[in-house]
């Protein structure tokens, strides 16, 4: 292919959606709380002449939550609550401003029952972004896979269900091969641009129960489930192969070479997590000092 794919730039694109999303519920929120206070101080201050209005379409959030339906948000079940909460607060409004207009009093528990609902609508609303970011703090930003964070609760589940099950499970180690010499000839746009189609390469060659994670810089893991040490090299050989395979050139036409090493180490009940990942990673450096772009397994030395 030349350049990054779509799938690889919609990996990125729909992190950025996520971000724009949380962005546009935030403007929202400001804008019902401005509405909101602006019906209060109508009200307490009444004036006939100067009616307050606590109509919905004077709050832009009922015109955000009315479009946000397709949104990553909507997913959270917090959203429909949300969305009630905030009907149901300005139908409370239009109750008070009736009853004032009218020449009742305003009673203590319609104040009651109104700040009950400001306040559940607030906490559900805090909930809801708090959800969100705990969703955005697992995805790393770039290439859109599960970030280092995410990974180690990850391999620590997997190396105990290993265990309890008694299967096998490796863990794969993957550096790109001279990507400093690709961001210091072609630029850190043009390196972001390879990271990515590297990802997708990664997502689209593994097997459906694997699960993949940027590690760190040009660095990628992939925790291969079920997996025996002959069984992880034919997954992470078919990676190399098809990363090698990439054609991506700059706007000028000029092609970018992109290879990757790997290292292959098991998840075992003799060695904890960060045992497993120091020996994936000896083995990938013992594949760059052999000569990079190669599966290298861990043998038990320090050199393959």
């Amino acid at each position: 292919m030349n350049g990054e794919s779509d799938a690889a730039r919609q990996a990125h694109v729909q992190t950025e959606r996520v971000f724009a999303s949380l962005a546009a519920y935030q403007h929202a929120l400001t804008s019902h709380v401005d509405w909101l206070q602006s019906w209060y101080s109508s009200v307490l201050n009444w004036d006939d002449h100067a009616r307050p209005n606590p109509a919905a379409d004077h709050c832009r959030f009922t015109a955000w939550y009315d479009g946000a339906g397709q949104s990553v948000l909507a997913a959270y079940p917090a959203f429909a609550e949300l969305g009630q909460l905030h009907r149901d607060i300005h139908f409370k409004a239009e109750q008070v401003t009736e009853r004032a207009a009218g020449g009742h009093t305003v009673t203590t528990s319609d104040y009651e029952a109104m700040m009950a609902l400001v306040l559940a609508f607030s906490t559900t609303a805090q909930g809801l972004e708090r959800d969100a970011w705990r969703t955005l703090a697992t995805v790393d930003a770039l290439t859109g896979l599960g970030n280092r964070q995410t990974m180690m609760s990850h391999l620590i589940a997997e190396r105990d269900r290993s265990i309890r099950l008694k299967q096998p499970c490796c863990i794969g180690m993957v550096d790109i091969d001279h990507f400093k010499r690709v961001n210091d000839t072609f630029g850190h746009a043009v390196g972001d641009r390879v990271l990515r189609a590297v990802a997708e390469v990664l997502r689209n060659t593994v097997r459906p129960y694997d699960v993949l994670y940027r590690y760190g810089g040009e660095e990628f893991l992939v925790c291969l489930p079920a997996a025996t040490q002959e069984a992880g090299i034919q997954v992470l050989e078919r990676m190399r192969a098809a990363i090698a395979a990439l054609s991506i050139a700059t706007a000028s036409g000029r092609s970018i070479p992109v290879t990757a090493t790997f290292g292959l180490a098991e998840l075992s009940a003799d060695l904890s997590v960060e045992e497993s990942l120091d020996h994936a990673d000896t083995a990938l450096y013992d594949g760059k000092r052999g000569g990079r772009d190669k599966v290298i397994a861990w043998n038990g030395t320090s050199e393959n």
